[in-house]
């Protein structure tokens, strides 16, 4: 079937590719891949011929696919803890998705939140406090009975993990 001989011909060009787009994970990868394959069967059905350029057909659904499973999965990572004494309003409202966002701007703020959220614990929690609640450092070392000093060197901390993460995505070339 046309099809299958198509899909076969660019099977590992859609796999580089994937594996570009999910940012080297092979399973992740794997998963697109396979999902793109049901899709795109799924809406050729009967008609291969309907399609004039598999190629360029195939490689504009996997990778909306790609972009999908981003999507979902960064949305899952990006539950925001909550603490004492920030103003959740003001989180959500700073964290919320603007629609008039474009996608690669939303994009970038899901890939920080992201980010933020894998910060070790005691510098997420420290870090959030400072850039989310506006507190001051002085007011972070009282609420989280730690010293002044141990503050700044959290959110420093917190800032050079997210700015070596975050880098290989905000370089322009």
């Amino acid at each position: 079937m046309r099809f299958w001989r198509e899909w076969q011909k660019y099977q590992p060009y859609l796999y580089r590719c994937c594996l570009k787009w999910m940012r080297g994970n092979e399973m992740d990868a794997e998963d697109a891949l396979s999902e793109s394959m049901f899709k795109a069967w799924h809406k050729v059905g009967n008609r291969p011929e309907s399609i004039f350029n598999y190629k360029s057909w195939l490689y504009k659904l996997t990778h909306n696919v790609c972009v999908d499973i981003q999507r979902k999965k960064n949305r899952r990572k990006n539950k925001i803890v909550y603490l004492d004494g920030v103003d959740e309003s003001k989180v959500l409202s700073l964290m919320q998705e603007d629609a008039n966002l474009s996608l690669e701007e939303e994009e970038k703020r899901n890939i920080i939140a992201g980010e933020i959220q894998n910060l070790p614990d005691r510098i997420r929690e420290t870090f959030i406090l400072h850039y989310y609640g506006d507190l001051s450092y002085q007011e972070i070392a009282e609420k989280q009975s730690i010293s002044y000093a141990n503050v700044r060197k959290r959110v420093s901390e917190g800032r050079s993990m997210l700015t070596g993460e975050l880098t290989p995505y905000f370089l322009v070339a």
